[in-house]
């Protein structure tokens, strides 16, 4: 379920970048499609803490807790990173790249909602 949910979002953020290419030019297509491999790098990282969760099952509650923070700051750095260097050392067009992102997003919440 849960990898189909990320092709969902693939084909998804896929479709806007492709929609603000032919709305916008290419710059913003290709900013939208920056800010949503964002979302997708965001939701790979999830996975796969998912799956390694997975493997490595222990009834320790606090070891869980240590492990659902630190996977939460490692997305965060990760996104943010990522979208620093798109604004910064790609010169990407803010908006776009950002709408990218949310669109990212919710289509990632829309997918965990049709595949639940």
């Amino acid at each position: 379920m849960l990898f189909r949910s990320l092709a969902f979002q693939g084909a998804g953020v896929l479709a806007a970048g492709l929609i603000a290419w032919q709305q916008a030019g290419f710059a913003a297509g290709l900013a939208v499609l920056y800010g949503a491999a964002a979302a997708l790098l965001n939701t790979g990282l999830l996975l796969w803490r998912y799956k390694r969760g997975e493997r490595d099952y222990h009834c320790d509650a606090e070891r869980h807790l240590r492990s659902f923070y630190r996977s939460s700051l490692e997305r965060y750095a990760v996104v943010g990173v990522w979208l620093a260097i798109g604004l910064g050392a790609l010169n990407l067009a803010a908006l776009p790249m950002v709408l990218g992102f949310v669109i990212g997003q919710l289509a990632w919440v829309l997918a965990a909602l049709l595949f639940r």
